[in-house]
């Protein structure tokens, strides 16, 4: 379609005479001032399109198909600074004009006495035939335009650098005619191209701010899930106003739910009252030295539970003048710690306690036994025997974890091992539970019945018998060893380590009475002790 200009001058020639140089001069003029409107509004679109973009790639593609437009390239593309084994070598970002595949069977853009200005920033390059530019086809092995390469020969190339001087790739333009690019084309692709480096170089910060933000909140929920998991509660002190932050483990570890208030002044009145002097001295000398806040203390919960706590901490922002501005840590509830660590310590003292007490048992039975028997080589057996009766004894008692032992478990324990349970027969209705004092001594005192009877009495005849009857008479436990069938009984010449046992420790260990009568027909062993003293604390 004609344009006006040119229409009057048809209507205006048909008529009359006139200068049709200065109407044809209109109208490239009118064409000139279009052309310059079109890149204006193409390079206003480009602009805008370019200062919202989010993405490098939409960036990067808007100006390479915008100055594409602009200044008439068959040809457009971006490539992108990359390093490889090699050295540099430069990639296909973006293509405008071709389709990819036109570079697939090539490699990388290399560093070439052609490319080298532009990668190397040191300016544009423009030319209207690059062909007969004396740095073209320098790239060895290649001489020339490679075979089945765009046709290029008006060339136009712009650095593309950030404000820090970084080379971030080139864009480049071509056609297959000579003498296309102007001046003024440079000009306008030099402008697009600090645009565009520009808002690569935003893009990236705000990609790199985000990654930063992302990289920070997975490090805060790993660090929270880690907290959580080893049930530590986090905090944070601001020293100057005593802003406290507690999270939600750690106001549980003073009694209060996630959604209560709790501040500073919560913080001390919830610590015990024995414990709060201490603990504000060491907030205050962490605060004052920038050391390290390590304490355990007792807490009391609302409810009036008393719990232990473990808080560690640290200050956390030093100030010019250097003052500590934060302090900030963990908590963590070592209740059951402090628990295990008092029953550790009461069973250790227990342990001293009954490791002196079967010290002196045994003492005492080294001692009584070395008096009993006639001569020294007799002592060895006498005092093993009862060694490993009181060891029986412990093995019973330990098993039971000291706690206690029944009747019959200790009388089983030490005959078993003495007759067998078929010369043995017991007559009782209830059984009955034993302290380990209790238990220890009705066992030494069982374990000499047994010695004397597989020795002297019952249990020293094939057909000899034991019986064993017991009856709880009132709060009296009344017990009876009878040996029946055995070797006619005489009394003892004297009265050795075994009966003074029965007779004088029974009674002052178990504060009751016992009586040993030597009838003919057997032994004879009656015991009247009080169950406070048989029976476990409660």
């Amino acid at each position: 379609m004609a344009s006006l200009a040119e229409t009057e001058v048809r209507e205006v020639g048909a008529r009359e005479d006139v200068d049709f140089d200065v109407y044809s001069r209109l109208a490239a003029a009118e064409r000139s001032l279009a052309e310059e409107i079109r890149k204006s509004e193409t390079l206003a679109r480009v602009s805008e399109a370019v200062a919202s973009s989010h993405d490098v790639d939409a960036c990067v593609q808007v100006v390479i198909d915008g100055a594409r437009e602009i200044i008439g390239a068959a040809f457009g593309a971006f490539f992108y600074n990359v390093v490889d084994t090699d050295g540099e070598s430069y990639a296909l970002y973006r293509l405008s004009g071709a389709s990819p595949e036109a570079f697939a069977a090539f490699p990388n853009v290399r560093k070439t006495e052609v490319f080298a200005p532009t990668f190397n920033g040191e300016g544009v390059v423009r030319s209207d035939d690059i062909t007969l530019d004396p740095r073209y086809g320098r790239n060895a092995p290649r001489h020339g335009m490679p075979a089945g390469h765009l046709p290029v020969r008006s060339y136009l190339a712009i650095p593309v650098a950030n404000r820090q001087g970084e080379i971030l790739g080139g864009l480049f333009f071509g056609h297959p005619e000579a003498g296309r690019f102007t001046a003024r084309d440079e000009n306008l692709v030099v402008g697009m191209g600090a645009q565009v480096a520009a808002t690569i170089d935003t893009i990236k910060v705000n990609a790199d701010a985000r990654e930063e933000l992302i990289q920070r909140r997975r490090a805060e929920e790993r660090l929270k899930f880690a907290l959580d998991s080893g049930r530590m509660g986090s905090w944070d002190l601001d020293v100057a106003t005593r802003a406290y932050e507690a999270s939600d483990l750690c106001k549980l570890n003073y009694g209060r739910r996630p959604e209560e208030s709790f501040g500073f002044a919560d913080l001390i009145d919830t610590i015990h009252p024995d414990d709060r002097p201490r603990i504000l001295t060491s907030i205050e000398a962490a605060i004052r030295d920038g050391a390290d806040y390590d304490v355990e203390y007792r807490v009391v919960h609302p409810n009036g539970d008393l719990r232990w706590l473990h808080a560690r901490g640290r200050a956390a922002t030093i100030a010019d003048d250097g003052g500590v501005r934060r302090l900030a840590g963990v908590s963590l509830d070592i209740t059951g710690r402090k628990r295990a660590e008092e029953r550790q310590k009461l069973l250790v003292n227990e342990l001293n306690h009954r490791v002196k007490n079967s010290l002196a048992t045994v003492q005492s039975i080294a001692a009584q036994t070395l008096r009993s028997v006639a001569a020294p080589e007799f002592f060895r057996e006498a005092f093993e025997s009862r060694l490993i009766a009181l060891s029986q004894t412990h093995d019973l008692l330990t098993r039971e974890s000291w706690e206690g032992a029944s009747l019959r478990e200790v009388i089983d324990a030490e005959m078993h091992a003495m007759a067998g349970e078929d010369r043995v027969s017991f007559d009782y209705e209830n059984d009955i539970r034993l302290s380990p004092k209790a238990a220890v001594a009705l066992g030494m005192g069982v374990h000499e019945l047994a010695t004397n009877a597989s020795k002297y009495g019952a249990l020293s005849t094939p057909d000899g018998r034991v019986t064993v009857a017991w009856t709880l008479d009132r709060d009296v436990l009344r017990l009876t060893w009878t040996e029946k069938d055995g070797p006619e009984v005489q009394p003892p010449a004297r009265r050795g380590f075994g009966v003074r046992l029965l007779e004088r420790g029974l009674a002052a260990e178990l504060s009751g009475a016992v009586d040993l009568t030597y009838d003919a027909a057997g032994v004879v062993c009656l015991m009247a002790l009080p169950l406070r003293a048989l029976e476990p604390d409660t």
